[in-house]
């Protein structure tokens, strides 16, 4: 077995790794429980989305080019086309073929329409220079309810995302648990890899002190 220097030093670094990987753990627990306690589509707030009525067929499409995805959808209940090309995303009217720019009412509208929520609104543009800290897209608008829950909608007329405070909540532990705590994406980042792996030494020191300390009562 391990001679006494050998189980000192096995011992202070059990002792200070298990000091400088213990909050880390604690905050590992304590995320996790916070992302079991409610389901996730609760978080995202699927439950306040309505479901899309049914879509009347539109009778034609105009010529374009340069297309690299093209969807038939709808705003409002009319038919549009969702297109993607040079010129980023964008919508034209399934039967004139006339591009269309969501308005801030328009946004307002299909948040509503969208969702089961009620009340007074504010709805703010969304911008490159006035981007949103809770959404990634950089173009639409922000629909913000008086019980603080925020619906997204993109350039193209969809609910791109719904925030509610609980979601925001969640997005915190979640970054505290993976250890990304500024874009709370990266799952496999250098820090929680080393993180881990002194956690996994703290846990095989102690078990081998543990083993050690059974093994000299024998």
């Amino acid at each position: 077995m391990l001679s006494p220097r050998a189980t000192r030093t096995v011992r202070w670094l059990h002792l200070w790794t298990g000091v400088i990987i213990g909050i880390q753990i604690i905050l590992w627990v304590a995320s996790g429980l916070v992302m079991v306690v409610r389901p996730l589509e609760v978080v995202r707030g699927d439950d306040v989305r309505r479901d899309k009525p049914a879509l009347i067929m539109p009778v034609g499409l105009p010529a374009l080019t340069g297309v690299e995805k093209l969807e038939l959808g709808q705003l409002l209940g009319k038919p549009v086309w969702k297109v993607t090309d040079g010129q980023g995303k964008r919508l034209l009217d399934a039967v004139t073929g006339q591009p269309i720019a969501i308005t801030t009412a328009q946004a307002e509208a299909i948040a509503r329409a969208g969702t089961t929520l009620t009340g007074p609104v504010t709805v703010t543009a969304i911008t490159p220079a006035n981007p949103a800290s809770d959404w990634r897209d950089t173009a639409g608008y922000r629909v913000e309810f008086a019980d603080d829950i925020r619906v997204y909608i993109n350039s193209q007329g969809e609910i791109g995302a719904v925030r509610t405070p609980w979601w925001r909540f969640y997005d915190l532990f979640w970054g505290l648990h993976i250890m990304d705590w500024q874009d709370r994406e990266n799952t496999h980042g250098p820090v929680i890899i080393a993180a881990t792996l002194v956690a996994l030494g703290v846990v095989l020191s102690g078990a081998l002190l543990t083993i050690k300390h059974f093994w000299r009562r024998r």
